[in-house]
């Protein structure tokens, strides 16, 4: 009887953990983001980089100061993500700077749709990396992510290291 029920605990934990698993289905680093028209955004001098040691790719992108409200930057991936539940993952890099108010928003064919407010946790520490989470309930499949400076401030975004698509 003690084996029967271990092999049933052990059963319903292996198919639980496997349930809560996600998959990250793209991922792209913070200094792969595009201008409009399909222009590195770092040609256009709307991205600074530089280098952090812990970064994935050894450097960390942040949107410049100088953006002007509704000014923005996209990540596009090459795989489009399906329709229905995903997140978008923000891997970003806290310092002491302050930053402005950026919007999060989805792309796809038919256009773009407003998500959420990129929001660092209060909590956050300096020269700490955090990971912030958006929520994505898409009704078609979509390939890329937009963060559009919400507020006129001269204060620039936060440092990315990674904007990846999580699928449950």
């Amino acid at each position: 009887m003690k084996i029967q029920l271990l092999s049933l605990a052990a059963l319903t934990l292996c198919f639980a953990t496997a349930a809560s698993a996600e998959t990250v289905h793209q991922k792209a680093n913070g200094d792969k983001a595009f201008a409009s028209a399909g222009v590195s955004a770092l040609d256009k001098k709307l991205v600074e980089v530089k280098d952090e040691a812990k970064a994935d790719d050894g450097k960390i992108t942040r949107i410049v100061g100088s953006t002007p409200q509704w000014g923005f930057v996209s990540y596009w991936f090459g795989i489009a993500a399906p329709a229905g539940k995903s997140t978008i993952r923000f891997h970003i890099y806290v310092d002491a700077d302050p930053i402005a108010d950026f919007g999060v928003y989805r792309l796809s064919p038919s256009g773009q749709e407003f998500l959420a407010k990129l929001k660092i946790p209060a909590d956050a520490k300096p020269n700490t990396y955090v990971t912030v989470d958006v929520p994505v309930d898409a009704k078609e499949d979509w390939s890329g992510v937009a963060l559009k400076k919400m507020v006129a401030s001269d204060k620039p975004g936060p440092w990315i290291d990674t904007v990846s698509v999580v699928l449950p």
